[in-house]
């Protein structure tokens, strides 16, 4: 890691993703559960260490396949090949950082594993009768700690991808912030500067100038 001196660090649902897959999973394969715990949530009732949990427990281990199935044909945003094309280039590695599970993650991401450093999120046991949820990662009111686990890179530039309010951790510990939807409002009501995108391909453009900016300063 002393060798690397930009991290990228990218949320997956609603960010790589085009939609918010984790919450469309959960209220497919566990609507009751989802109906009573998804408001408690929202509200900051019940933490999302706590709530998927809950959630993701009241799902039949045998389903699982079905909801790994599903996520392989889940939509990317727009110009994800060409950003890790461009990371490539540059040497910079991507993390992943999730609050759904890693099972789930890498069904969608399997294509472009090789262009990927780390994915970092929840782990679902399947070996009960339903599923177990677990994380190594786990810290304050979050499932997967992310801020937590950029400070493990040290004094790196850190590059960060978002869409909504469990990134807002992660954006606070970033250098540079790409924010969309609820993130960026909550960036904004902070009065912290970030970056607006809708595609990858926004994002890959404003790099390309900034990293040329970076390596001129260095």
């Amino acid at each position: 890691m002393g060798l690397v001196k930009t991290v990228l660090f990218s949320d997956f649902d609603g960010t790589i993703t085009e939609q918010e897959t984790f919450s469309l999973l959960m209220k497919e394969f566990a609507p009751e559960a989802s109906r009573q715990i998804v408001p408690r949530l929202l509200s900051g009732e019940t933490t999302l260490r706590d709530g998927v949990p809950a959630i993701l427990e009241t799902i039949p281990s045998a389903r699982f396949p079905e909801m790994v199935n599903r996520m392989r044909s889940m939509a990317l945003r727009p110009g994800f090949p060409e950003f890790l094309d461009l990371l490539e280039r540059h040497s910079i590695p991507l993390v992943v950082l999730s609050g759904s599970l890693v099972e789930l993650v890498m069904a969608r991401l399997a294509p472009y594993a090789s262009k990927i450093s780390r994915v970092v999120a929840a782990h679902a046991e399947t070996d009960g009768t339903f599923l177990r949820i677990y994380s190594e990662t786990a810290g304050g009111s979050e499932l997967v700690h992310k801020a937590a686990v950029m400070r493990e890179y040290g004094g790196v530039l850190k590059i960060a991808i978002g869409d909504s309010v469990t990134d807002l951790t992660m954006a606070r510990e970033a250098d540079l912030v790409f924010a969309r939807s609820i993130l960026a409002e909550r960036m904004k009501t902070e009065n912290r500067p970030f970056v607006p995108y809708g595609t990858f391909f926004d994002i890959s453009n404003y790099l390309e100038i900034f990293l040329k900016g970076t390596r001129n300063r260095g």
